[in-house]
């Protein structure tokens, strides 16, 4: 299992993020470079550059060319990036990142979602640093996602709205939920945006797990990315670590045994659906790649029978799921929450019982003790059509 570990060294913007991963090794050049294409942006070139910053050297990335002007509406950029040729994890996670900056919009001026008009993120590199974001969560496709306290700035900023504390109304609604660290003392400079509301809202689609420090693990991989305002001594960048069994060592509160790692649930309650629909979605579901699926049936308001409709993901991917079920189910909405899971390691053995080959889920612990086992259903009920009472 891996782990992506997010370090706000400086700040986060969207440039920032995947420039970091370009630096990293983890998403190739040209794959970014395609980006723009796949929007249907022929006009706009990305290019990356090698930069030096507070002496680190880093991938700078820059979104050049396009109407800046065009698809300020929420309704149209979400149509640009629906309409794109994205493979559907990034542009599920896409979409999703700009439904959090318009909600965060809507909340900030009291006015309806269909009412936001995006100014500096409704731009078209604004655009493309989301559509590349979801690129890179979509390539690498971790299990988990741990991220350090994130940094906001101090001062004010000149935006379209006018002048404005750091952060801004959106910010501040899109860091909610979020740890926030002090602005590093190397920093002098008086008046600083250090974490860009679209950066923000590509944290917050992550649904990350905040922690402190480097945690344990091998790193596969790390890319520094960097942006371009100057801050003095102190490096403008943000780190993107890939590691190795960071999460599947012994748990750092309980020193169990077991492994662990962190899932998000999504759930939604449904009365208006038929069985043989939401059986149909839950196989959908599971099919898509979910961990797990299930419903739970209960009586609802106005004494209807009504089913709790849960689905367990990864937490990269849990936003093309939220999607895939509020497009496809009757329901109006969902709930998420992260959980921190332990669980066995599992592996599987096929052994010979009394001449039939059957396989067995084996249940360890890290220190190799074996827990439980379990032979495989499939693998019964092929043997139970020509034997019925076999037992292993």
């Amino acid at each position: 299992m891996t782990t992506l570990f997010l370090e706000n060294v400086a700040g986060v913007a969207g440039d920032m993020f995947t420039a970091s991963f370009v630096d990293a090794g983890l998403v190739a050049r040209d794959v970014i470079q395609a980006v723009p294409q796949l929007l249907g942006l022929e006009d706009v070139e990305v290019f990356l550059s090698h930069r030096t910053t507070a002496g680190i050297g880093a991938t700078h990335l820059d979104v050049i060319g396009g109407n800046t002007g065009s698809h300020t509406h929420y309704r149209d950029v979400d149509r640009l990036l629906g309409d794109s040729r994205l493979d559907h994890p990034a542009k599920s996670f896409a979409r999703q990142v700009y439904r959090l900056i318009a909600e965060a919009e809507a909340q900030a001026h009291g006015i309806d979602l269909e009412e936001v008009h995006l100014h500096e993120v409704g731009a078209v590199d604004s655009i493309v640093d989301v559509a590349m974001a979801g690129v890179c969560i979509s390539t690498v496709d971790a299990a988990c996602v741990l991220t350090t306290p994130v940094k906001l700035g101090r001062g004010t900023i000149r935006i379209q709205h006018g002048v404005y504390p750091v952060p801004p109304p959106a910010s501040a609604r899109l860091a909610e939920g979020f740890t926030i660290a002090d602005v590093p003392a190397a920093i002098a400079n008086p008046d600083v945006e250090l974490s860009t509301p679209t950066g923000l809202a590509i944290l917050k689609a992550l649904t990350p797990t905040f922690v402190e420090a480097w945690p344990g693990g091998k790193v596969v991989a790390q890319g520094v990315g960097c942006g371009s305002t100057d801050l003095g001594s102190y490096p403008n960048v943000f780190r993107v670590v890939l590691m190795e069994g960071s999460l599947t060592g012994r748990n750092s509160t309980t020193e169990l045994p077991f492994a662990s790692d962190t899932v998000v649930e999504i759930c939604c309650n449904i009365d208006d659906d038929s069985p043989e629909r939401l059986a149909w979605a839950t196989e959908q579901l599971l099919a898509q790649g979910a961990l797990d699926a299930w419903s739970t049936p209960f009586t609802g308001k106005k004494g209807r029978s009504a089913s709790c409709l849960s689905v367990l993901s990864r937490p990269g991917d849990w936003a093309r799921f939220a999607d895939w079920i509020l497009r496809h189910t009757s329901t109006f909405g969902i709930r998420y929450r992260t959980w921190d899971r332990l669980m066995l390691e599992r592996h599987t053995e096929a052994r010979d019982v009394d001449g039939r080959q059957v396989t067995f889920k084996v249940g360890r612990t890290l220190n190799g003790e074996t827990v439980k086992e379990k032979p495989e259903y499939e693998d019964l009920r092929r043997i139970w059509d020509d034997e019925p009472d076999f037992s292993p």
